[in-house]
């Protein structure tokens, strides 16, 4: 009989931890969300580039869409027009707490058509080689990780898209700024760069009256958005210009 009282006992302890579990289960379930934002994916493989500049990709994925403008509206319209089926298809299909579920699709339906809301997602990879041993040997492996995500609402696509167009597609906007920024390096402005420096080395103090091996050179480059203007410029001696390469120097 006491064996008996003990299984009892067990099993309201398992039945009352059971009814909890299960209150769980509803309270999380209620509480979280089936459905996931939309976005417009677009992958780059970057391997092999040591200093990507990762707007130029995103310019050249606009001037390579078919209508530009028209393309980038054509992205965004169909990637709703597949989270909105396959939401309404869940929606249709749901029993538990259905009116709750269509009050999230529609608060998220909301926030997605704001213009603030990022929808486009540019995700550059990079291939990266590992290895793993066997029986005392090296094999090769490669793996793919996301180097860099950029996230752009529709309103920023299509103000970039206008950009483009002024130049009419002919090339992203940085090459076209570089282009017009190297016009402005005159012969005055050079001079007047080398004379401020005492032609001199501002990295390593190598002086160069005769100016054998001088550069003027973009503290902060053009392609990252430097100007050619005297307090972006400095005097360097080849050593320097050729290890500096792309890095800023402070």
């Amino acid at each position: 009989m006491e064996q008996l009282y003990i299984f009892y006992g067990i099993c309201i302890v398992l039945g009352i931890i059971g009814v909890f579990i299960i209150i769980g289960i509803l309270v999380r379930s209620y509480y979280s969300t089936p459905f996931e934002y939309p976005h417009v994916i677009v992958c780059f493989d970057i391997s092999g580039k040591r200093q990507p500049v990762y707007e130029e990709y995103v310019d050249e994925w606009i001037i390579g869409l078919f209508g530009h403008r028209q393309g980038i509206k054509d992205e965004y319209n169909r990637v709703l027009k597949v989270w909105d089926s396959e939401c309404k298809h869940y929606l249709e299909h749901c029993i538990l707490w259905k009116s709750h579920r269509e009050d999230i699709y529609n608060k998220m339906r909301q926030s997605v058509i704001q213009n603030d809301y990022r929808m486009f997602r540019f995700i550059f990879n990079r291939d990266q080689t590992r290895y793993y041993q066997k029986d005392y040997q090296k094999y090769a492996y490669t793996v793919q990780n996301t180097d860099y995500v950029l996230s752009f609402s529709l309103k920023e696509l299509l103000e970039i898209d206008d950009e483009l167009e002024e130049i009419c597609y002919a090339t992203t906007r940085a090459k076209w700024c570089a282009k017009n920024q190297r016009k402005l390096m005159t012969k005055e402005l050079k001079d007047r760069i080398k004379k401020r420096d005492n032609y001199t080395c501002q990295i390593c103090g190598k002086y160069m009256p005769d100016e054998i091996g001088l550069h003027i050179d973009h503290i902060i480059p053009i392609k990252k958005g430097g100007k050619s203007i005297e307090s972006n410029l400095q005097v360097l001696c080849d050593k320097c210009n050729l290890s500096k390469g792309k890095k800023i120097v402070y």
